[in-house]
């Protein structure tokens, strides 16, 4: 399935909260302009939604948004398209996206440097092999 989406998807476990109720939801996945909640929750296709967000050692972003989607039977949820942060909040969210999207640049240098060891070690392996059988 092709991706639409004009932002990278990050993923994350935040946790969101509606205004009515207690219990924390999370959240799976963010963009700048959306994010997906984890959540059996049926809030109607097009409905706004005002709910917060917290972001680890930083504190909560209030957020307005339009649910899209309820996800698939397998993971259920509400796919949001974010309409509005306030504008005091909205360098906050940027932030956090930017530390998550350089975290996800870090892991793939991690796991190609991993695989780069990988060949070495079976390299020098192969070169001990080699004096061992001279």
């Amino acid at each position: 399935m092709i991706d639409l989406r004009r932002y990278p998807r990050c993923l994350t476990k935040l946790r969101a909260f509606f205004p009515e109720e207690d219990q924390p939801y999370e959240v799976q996945n963010i963009s700048y302009k959306g994010c997906f909640i984890k959540s059996d929750k049926k809030i109607p296709v097009e409905k706004l939604v005002y709910f917060e967000v917290e972001i680890p050692d930083v504190g909560v972003v209030p957020i307005y948004g339009v649910v899209v989607h309820h996800g698939t039977p397998e993971n259920p949820g509400l796919g949001i398209e974010i309409i509005d942060i306030d504008k005091n909040m909205r360098s906050v969210w940027n932030y956090y996206l930017k530390a998550l999207l350089y975290i996800e640049e870090a892991k793939k240098a991690y796991q190609s440097a991993l695989k780069e060891l990988g060949k070495e070690e079976v390299s020098e392996k192969a070169l001990s092999e080699e004096k061992t059988e001279e």
